[in-house]
């Protein structure tokens, strides 16, 4: 009977106190941000800040850096001391980028997209291929759990950090 009791305190010292179990559970997280049409237009808009820069690329006296799943920044970079800013192609999901006679090279969305660019003051898309297995936009941060993307709701353009109850989905 005494070492009942003492399996019995020994156990129960294995298990969460209080409510939470291993099935119920709250978590930092990040839930998925489907897009419509507008916000996977590509885009060129007026100069921003970089935040977040990726790849950087030298294109004659241009310089491209990319916003990591954002777009990419533009410097006219005539004078590499000082290069400044002409514009920013939002390209939701970009995260690498080549050019050639003046074609940029860029992934978009589960495509890579060739866009003509003359000089960078205006984008004729040529065409696109699709990327196959691009998880229906944009991957989740790694090393969070993340509420599962449902294909039917579109492609994910964002993530939104949040507390999340029971998440089923976890990035390594």
């Amino acid at each position: 009977m005494k070492h009942s009791y003492l399996l019995l305190l020994l156990l129960s010292a294995c298990y969460p106190v209080g409510t939470e179990t291993i099935q119920d559970r709250d978590v930092e997280g990040y839930t998925p941000v489907y897009g419509d049409h507008s916000r996977s237009e590509i885009k060129l808009m007026d100069a921003q800040p970089v935040e977040d820069p990726g790849k950087i690329y030298i294109y004659g006296h241009y310089l491209l850096i990319n916003e990591v799943k954002r777009g990419i920044h533009i410097y006219e970079n005539v004078d590499p001391a000082n290069p400044q800013p002409i514009g920013f192609i939002e390209m939701i999901g970009n995260t690498d980028m080549a050019i050639k006679d003046n074609v940029l090279y860029a992934d978009h969305l589960g495509s890579l997209v060739a866009l003509k660019v003359e000089d960078f003051n205006a984008l004729q898309e040529l065409g696109r291929l699709p990327i196959n297995n691009w998880l229906n936009g944009l991957p989740p941060p790694r090393g969070f759990h993340f509420e599962c993307i449902d294909a039917s709701k579109g492609l994910v353009v964002a993530w939104k950090k949040q507390t999340l109850h029971n998440p089923d989905c976890y990035a390594n």
